[in-house]
């Protein structure tokens, strides 16, 4: 996947660092739905796991634009982007798990809702800004 932007080292650097992210999608009746979660920079592109049937993830496979930001105090970095929807990923979901929870934990967490549909989404950032990065 090809992304239109280069990430600075300093936006790269705020990124690697533990943070939520909260990301805004498009519900069908036009208004804005925003959700926290854990990412990931994979490369030149945001990842993050979702549940399969959840708004974010319904919304995104009708209309893939999103945005995303994370902020640290007065540092923030806000990123839009086109999202694809794909199958559950479990290594997606072991690396995101070990660096929120640590590898200690990752694990037990990993095993509630087993049976919980799930899918991972990858997104091309298109744009970004901020301050402080």
């Amino acid at each position: 996947m090809n992304t239109s932007v280069t990430l600075t080292p300093s936006q790269r650097a705020l990124l690697d660092e533990r943070h939520y992210a909260v990301i805004a999608t498009l519900n069908a009746d036009g208004s804005i739905q925003q959700t926290v979660v854990w990412y990931l920079l994979d490369g030149n592109v945001i990842r993050f796991s979702v549940g399969d049937q959840s708004v974010k993830t319904r919304n995104l496979r009708r209309t893939p634009t999103i945005s995303i930001t994370i902020e640290d105090g007065i540092r923030y970095l806000s990123l839009q982007g086109e999202a694809i929807v794909e199958p559950s990923d479990p290594a997606l979901r072991l690396r995101l798990a070990q660096r929120y929870l640590g590898p200690e934990r990752a694990q037990e967490w990993l095993t509630r809702r087993p049976d919980a549909p799930r899918a991972s989404v990858r997104v091309a950032i298109k744009r970004v800004y901020g301050q402080g990065v």
